[in-house]
């Protein structure tokens, strides 16, 4: 459609795990130039792969407002055999109940899975990590950290509501790059003033 009204459209299907965020977060991403800068060519930045899992973005233990998020059923089932080496996606290392998505707990290993706006069950939001050999949701801060948000960015007051926020939103690294990619396609050439 916007191609009838004068425009080069461009897609793809971006992994977010693929490009230094550690949360698997598949979206689709869309760039399109006005027909009249000559553009009609683009390319999506190449994935980087780069070595990172939630255990980098993780909070220190030692903070007493982690206590609340931690998951304390006694139908909670931990895998005999855990990860020792670090993985670019979500790693299952047991569940809670029957297992059903939001009952399934992921290695801080690995990467966590898509943050949502909504969801059911104990882990709902924002999954279920083993951290300390215990399975807990994510706090806000550590949400902000693996979307790639910036340091200086102000959480809401209530949890609740930061969980949405991020659950709604891009991997931030991901739409820089691809922005990145954006710039170098319009380089060398005076296109923003046509």
């Amino acid at each position: 459609m916007l191609g009838n009204v004068g425009y080069h459209c461009h897609h793809a299907v971006l992994n977010a795990s693929r490009y230094g965020v550690p949360q698997k977060r598949e979206r689709i991403y869309f760039v399109c130039f006005r027909k009249n800068l000559e553009l009609p060519e683009f390319s999506f930045p190449d994935p980087t792969d780069e070595d990172i899992a939630l255990e980098d973005v993780l909070l220190s233990s030692d903070i007493p407002e982690l206590d609340s998020l931690v998951i304390r059923r006694s139908d909670t089932v931990i895998s005999a055999e855990l990860p020792s080496s670090r993985e670019l996606r979500p790693i299952r290392v047991g569940t809670v109940g029957k297992g059903g998505q939001g009952e399934r707990i992921y290695s801080v290993k690995g990467h966590a899975v898509t943050l949502s706006a909504f969801g059911g069950g104990v882990g709902a939001k924002t999954g279920m990590y083993l951290v300390d050999g215990k399975p807990r949701r994510l706090h806000p801060e550590e949400c902000r950290r693996a979307m790639t948000f910036p340091e200086d960015f102000k959480l809401h007051p209530k949890r609740n509501v930061c969980y949405k926020q991020f659950g709604n939103s891009v991997a931030v690294k991901v739409v820089r790059l691809i922005f990145e990619q954006v710039q170098r396609s319009l380089s060398g050439k005076d296109r923003l003033a046509a």
